[in-house]
């Protein structure tokens, strides 16, 4: 069935007949988010959906289906009818390092989705408990080389457990994974101190950050983040050359009909552009990053290279 409608949509489309970008959406959409509410993914998924629903026209409702890391909402979305009412808000996560993580994966990342837009960058932060005694980057690399498996890291999603094993690799430090479904639930655990430490994005720690819950030590990219600028960096102060964030953006199942994803892909870059859209981002650690259609789908080809090569290089274990 979703291959004759993918087959009914492109006729349709070239003929000019009832596919057409005008007549689309004239029901729900359901954006499907693989992590849970709360996650950098679902805020900046709840954001986009704020504007788009009054800009087309018709309802966009978020989907949290959390698991394995987004391969659970990937391989739904990838199920899905071809007509544009079941997207996914991918990430790196489901268009990349889950193909190096997994044996095997019910979705293909690439051949399985038509990619709409890009929608931002997330800057990553490296934080520990309060309770601990370390305040910089030097006091961790001590502390973890002084207490050797005393050190543990929350695993929320596969682009926290690639940061904290590449970073566990090239500082020699020996840290514990504890695997999460999100991040929420990690958070909470580091809050707690039942693990010490994990590998963030900005907009779920934000508030954390602000309450003291949350002891930052530094970003992940090469850059200093803007919403943080007194916070060094991995690059500057641990490992030489660390540079990693992580992204999101809209993807609907292979065989959607070109005028559909067209329309939306205008829409979301629209938003994008809007002033009060790029302030809140920005208050979230969130750098929104337009993209066409065509160099997205080039750009999530090289992102499963680029996470995939991080993933053997870590020598993460595939599960």
């Amino acid at each position: 069935m979703k291959r004759v409608a993918a087959l009914l949509g492109l006729l349709s489309a070239l003929l000019g007949g009832p596919v057409d970008a005008q007549d689309y959406p004239s029901r729900t959409v359901t954006l499907v988010v693989p992590f849970a509410a709360g996650s950098g993914s679902d805020t900046a998924a709840r954001v986009l959906n704020q504007y788009l629903t009054p800009r087309l026209g018709r309802a966009f409702v978020i989907e949290n289906k959390v698991g394995a890391t987004g391969a659970v909402a990937s391989t739904a979305v990838a199920r899905a009818e071809p007509d544009g009412y079941t997207l996914l808000l991918g990430t790196n996560s489901t268009h990349g390092s889950n193909s190096a993580l997994y044996k095997s994966l019910a979705y293909d990342p690439i051949g399985g989705f038509d990619a709409v837009a890009h929608t931002g960058l997330f800057n990553y932060v490296l934080v520990i408990n309060p309770d601990l005694p370390i305040r910089s980057m030097a006091e961790l690399l001590a502390y973890g080389k002084a207490n050797p498996g005393k050190l543990s890291y929350a695993g929320g999603s596969s682009t926290s457990i690639v940061m904290a094993e590449t970073f566990a690799k090239a500082t020699g430090l020996d840290i514990l994974k504890v695997s999460y479904r999100s991040n929420p639930p990690a958070l909470t655990d580091v809050i707690a101190n039942r693990v010490s430490m994990m590998f963030v994005d900005m907009s779920s720690a934000t508030s954390f950050l602000q309450a003291g819950n949350l002891r930052p030590l530094a970003v992940t990219t090469k850059s200093r983040s803007q919403l943080y600028p007194d916070l060094p960096t991995i690059d500057e102060t641990a490992v030489k050359g660390f540079d990693l964030a992580s992204w999101t953006g809209l993807f609907a199942p292979a065989g959607t009909p070109k005028p559909i994803v067209e329309r939306l892909s205008r829409a979301i870059n629209e938003v994008l552009a809007l002033p009060e859209v790029k302030e809140r981002f920005a208050t979230l650690g969130i750098e929104p990053s337009p993209m066409s259609p065509e160099t997205f789908q080039a750009f999530s080809r090289d992102e499963v290279a680029k996470w995939s090569r991080l993933v053997r290089e870590a020598g993460i274990a595939v599960e």
